[in-house]
């Protein structure tokens, strides 16, 4: 039996129209755009699926819990977000062709702002655990030119999953730090290979993976914002290529591009740098910014 979908009733309608017109008045254009949109799209989508009262009310009870489960160290929005595909969206919306520079993706729920500052192939490790990782590479403009002084604002998790705000057991400052690339901007750090990890599912969205059968895993990664002036902001990862998920991310944030070999090397290698006892990890990880022209 096809079932022929109801377009909205002429109260309906009467209802959407007065509701964009009272936006008519918005002083600034931008926001009147984007407001109305939001009316039309979402009075749309309740006519759509035909949304009864009692879901609604159960949405907005949702929307009440993310607000309560959110804090400084958990943002259950940003959450929903990535979840949902609209996070990449956006990504993709805001940086639609990469142009030789290195492509951006998701800034997740875990950053924090003020990390501390750390030298030159200094690791971001504060407690034990995990293989250390030593990362590398030259911040360059678009013709291969070096930038001297980017800031590069590194996070990850621990061996255990954990990044440094959900694990109320280490130190603040641990698996984070910023980096100043050099005159002939190389750059360096030393962190741990990263784990797979499952985003929080403890909460409201966590209820929707489950009810969808969806899995909440991201494969492993190292997260890191570069800045410099002139240059626009990256919000980027580095993916091991090694990792399962790669294929699957929670929040759609892999892109191909952004994966990178985590190469073995023995303690007595030669480039084992003062901070690492024992096995590591190499990642080679040039980084290509954008001008602001651009």
């Amino acid at each position: 039996m096809t079932t022929i979908a109801r377009g909205p009733s002429s109260a309906a309608a009467e209802i959407t129209s007065a509701a964009i017109a009272s936006f008519d008045g918005c002083p600034d254009p931008r926001l009147r755009q984007i407001v109305q949109a939001l009316i039309r799209h979402l009075h749309a989508f309740a006519s759509e699926v035909q949304l009864t009262e009692d879901e609604w009310t159960r949405a907005i009870e949702i929307l009440t819990r993310t607000g309560h489960i959110t804090d400084d160290r958990r943002q259950e929005f940003i959450l929903w977000s990535d979840a949902l595909g609209l996070s990449m969206l956006v990504d993709a919306l805001s940086h639609p062709s990469a142009n030789g520079a290195t492509e951006s993706t998701v800034l997740g729920p875990f950053w924090t702002p003020n990390a501390p500052r750390r030298g030159y192939a200094e690791s971001i490790a504060e407690s034990g655990g995990g293989t250390p990782a030593l990362v590398r590479g030259r911040v360059l403009d678009q013709d291969g030119r070096p930038i001297a002084g980017a800031e590069l604002d590194i996070w990850q998790n621990g061996d255990n999953g954990l990044y440094a705000v959900q694990d109320h057991e280490a130190p603040e400052a641990h698996l984070r730090g910023r980096f100043y690339s050099r005159d002939d901007g190389s750059y360096a750090f030393v962190g741990v290979r990263p784990v797979p990890y499952t985003i929080p599912h403890d909460g409201p969205v966590g209820a929707m993976l489950e009810a969808a059968r969806r899995h909440p895993w991201r494969p492993a990664h190292i997260h890191m914002i570069v800045t410099a002036p002139g240059y626009q902001r990256l919000q980027t990862h580095i993916f091991d290529s090694a990792s399962d998920y790669l294929d699957s991310d929670a929040v759609f944030a892999v892109k191909r591009s952004l994966i990178r070999e985590f190469e073995p090397r023995a303690a007595d290698d030669p480039e084992t740098p003062p901070s690492i006892n024992g096995r590591w990890c190499l990642v080679e990880n040039d980084i290509v910014l954008s001008r602001l022209s651009e």
